[in-house]
């Protein structure tokens, strides 16, 4: 059911970004054709090739497009850094760096630890 869920939610997301485009075309005021496509084409003018000259008002053709822009936007980041900010770092970084780190006791910070037998600690034993 969720594989099933999860593929519709990208199906619906995937034709929002290919920028799908409805096109009518009209005569007059009456639609004779529509489609959806994603490149939309001039169409014939009530089946008159468009070789002929059509009258002047006689067709039209109405695309309604929506671009992913307008719902994906880009953001721009501004970042500005105070000059106080930027000297506490950089005294604090410089601080760290020239501290000297000496170990007193090496073995307390690195104990040698035997390893366990692997069979015990999983329990498994051969038959």
């Amino acid at each position: 059911m969720k594989a099933i869920i999860s593929t519709l939610m990208l199906l619906f997301f995937l034709t929002g970004q290919i920028n799908l485009t409805l096109a009518a075309h009209y005569c007059g005021d009456e639609l004779k054709s529509t489609d959806v496509t994603i490149a939309p084409e001039r169409s014939d003018c009530c089946g008159v090739d468009l070789v002929q000259v059509p009258e002047a008002d006689c067709c039209s053709d109405v695309y309604t497009s929506s671009d992913s822009d307008d719902y994906f936007g880009k953001t721009q980041f501004q970042v500005q850094l105070s000059p106080e900010f930027v000297l506490a770092y950089v005294l604090t970084i410089a601080s760290i760096q020239l501290a000297e780190i000496q170990i007193s006791n090496p073995e307390y910070l690195f104990p040698d630890r035997t390893i366990p037998d692997l069979t015990i600690l999983h329990q498994s034993f051969l038959i």
